[in-house]
């Protein structure tokens, strides 16, 4: 019986979604596509700003540099949890596309 309950875990811990939290992204200049693709996620834009669900817990650079190679200069990074500050911004430009 316990190793039905451990297998019975352990099945849906496999099954369960795994944690997406939503983040916004801002851009100097409006997003053209109605879509993006970036970290591997389909964002939602309208003029400046976009929004999607991210496999992450809280903002980075890194995050932050992949985002800005698909649509230029980003100018905040934030979910619930975390922002980006002005200095991770300022590091993240270096990466934005032209």
């Amino acid at each position: 019986m316990l190793r039905s309950a451990i297998l019975g875990a352990a099945a849906l811990a496999l099954t369960a979604p795994a944690f997406a939290a939503n983040f916004v992204f801002e851009t100097a200049q409006p997003v053209t596509e109605k879509h993006v693709i970036a970290e591997s996620v389909v964002w939602t834009c309208e003029g400046t700003t976009c929004v999607g669900d991210l496999d992450r817990k809280k903002a980075s650079v890194r995050i932050c540099k992949k985002i800005a190679k698909e649509v230029g200069v980003v100018t905040a990074l934030r979910n619930d949890n975390s922002e980006l500050t002005a200095e991770e911004l300022e590091a993240c430009k270096a990466s934005a596309k032209s």
